[in-house]
């Protein structure tokens, strides 16, 4: 008798626990939702938060994360919060730099939870590029994402804003990676590159791709008018 009633206990039991698990798992992506929402509407309006609206946003995050640790998209949001937080004061000062080394350092945690994913090295380039920071990790993040990702019309612009800039610290291997990229975007999305990198100051890359093209000639020229 007593095995017949413990095993529907025991089943009883895992039943309720994962309905609590699963539960756990609705309110953190309740909570989430309602931070990335937040943030998905500052990148639309291209605008920044106040430090009320910022604060908000991060403390409801914070719940989810509360229930959901490791989860990679919500570690993903908190980091681009913090990129967010650093923009909310003068970029050389002290709280700029804390910011971004809080999320520097939720990249350093997605890209070893996830290595295959190229946003996340993109990110990482991204916050080092931000604390101007060309070191191995800044190369080895270049050549991942440009490895892991060369056609993340995103991913290219990030790697070649940072790759050009850097290019003096930059070793050979990570220099042709860069190169592939510029390659790459210049087939996809010529127009945003043409743009890009002549408001960035790397359009003389850009004259082997132009010198035997009219139309990309053409808005080259219209881009240096503007």
């Amino acid at each position: 008798m007593k095995l017949k009633t413990s095993v529907p206990l025991f089943s009883a039991i895992i039943l309720l626990t994962l309905a609590t698990y699963a539960g756990t798992l609705l309110f953190a992506n309740y909570f989430a939702l309602s931070a990335q929402n937040e943030i998905k509407t500052w990148q639309q309006k291209k605008i920044l938060p106040d430090a009320n609206a910022w604060q908000e946003a991060f403390d409801t995050l914070q719940l989810a994360l509360r229930f959901d640790s490791d989860n990679p998209e919500y570690l993903s949001s908190n980091a681009e919060l913090y990129l967010y937080k650093s923009r909310l004061y003068k970029r050389q000062s002290q709280q700029a730099e804390e910011a971004n080394r809080e999320a520097l350092a939720h990249y350093r945690y997605l890209v070893a939870l996830r290595p295959a994913w190229p946003l996340y090295w993109a990110g990482l380039i991204n916050i080092k590029y931000r604390l101007w920071e060309v070191d191995e990790e800044m190369q080895e993040a270049l050549r991942n994402a440009a490895r892991l990702g060369p056609l993340f019309k995103s991913n290219q612009k990030i790697i070649l804003r940072a790759g050009f800039h850097g290019w003096p610290f930059i070793d050979i291997e990570t220099r042709e990676a860069v190169n592939d990229i510029l390659q790459r975007a210049m087939q996809i999305q010529p127009e945003q590159i043409i743009k890009q990198s002549i408001e960035q100051g790397f359009s003389s890359r850009l004259q082997p791709y132009l010198e035997d093209d009219e139309e990309l000639m053409k808005v080259y020229e219209k881009e240096l008018r503007r």
